[in-house]
């Protein structure tokens, strides 16, 4: 059976531009320029009414804001989404080499990943319409609460299946998965109660992921589970 290893390798190298972009987000010109106490991009993703996105953009800030937010979410659609999909995907497919017995599940995972990126592009989709006639109707915004729920709900569970994953594994691979899947199951509670303990809770995951897969990418070579049995 071919090592994992290389699969560890290729996430790893992923990390590196999920890191960069995510960073990016931050460095946006005029994000912060209405001075909102939330995070401005996960506050507009969990906007309800129009109403909630016309509080965002206050007249004397809007077109600062406006275009600071058109930026996010086109560095998102063309970088971001593709990014922590890659990334999540190579983790899954390394866990599978790992353990034969989990390759069934993997799959279901993997699909999962995919749908929550269709779900995210879909919601950057309705944000843009948001933006382009502010502050947005109704039916577009109900839109936007479907995708978004999806996407995190689904992105919460694949984190928490990547850390089982983890947990399976020996040493200090079962601590890592713990905070993994304490990650993931924070993201689930925070969608239904709080967006930014959810924020929270995806940060703590993929910091544990993109860490664990650089120490695995350049571990010593171990056979994989299940590879001596077919020898």
């Amino acid at each position: 059976m071919k090592s994992s290893q290389n699969l560890w390798r290729l996430a790893a190298l992923v990390s590196l531009a999920f890191l960069a972009i995510g960073l990016g987000f931050g460095r946006i010109e005029g994000l912060h320029a209405c001075g909102l106490a939330q995070d401005p991009i996960m506050a507009f993703e969990f906007v309800t009414s129009p109403t909630d996105v016309a509080a965002q953009f206050p007249a004397h800030c809007r077109d600062a804001a406006v275009a600071a937010q058109r930026r996010g979410l086109w560095l998102d659609i063309i970088g971001f989404v593709a990014a922590y999909s890659v990334l999540l995907i190579l983790v899954l497919m390394a866990l599978a080499r790992e353990n034969l017995a989990a390759r069934r599940m993997t799959r279901v995972v993997i699909a999962l990943v995919v749908i929550a990126a269709c779900a995210d592009q879909f919601e950057n989709s309705r944000l843009l319409a948001i933006l382009g006639n502010l502050p947005g109707d109704q039916a577009t915004i109900d839109q936007l609460i479907s995708a978004v729920r999806i996407k995190f709900g689904l992105l919460s569970m694949a984190e928490t299946e990547i850390g089982l994953l983890h947990m399976r594994q020996p040493g200090w691979r079962k601590l890592a998965g713990g905070v993994i899947m304490l990650g993931g199951m924070l993201g689930l509670y925070g969608l239904l109660v709080s967006p930014g303990q959810g924020l929270l809770g995806g940060l703590v995951a993929f910091l544990a992921i993109i860490v664990s897969s650089w120490i695995l990418a350049f571990r010593r070579a171990v056979p994989e589970q299940g590879a001596a049995a077919q020898a």
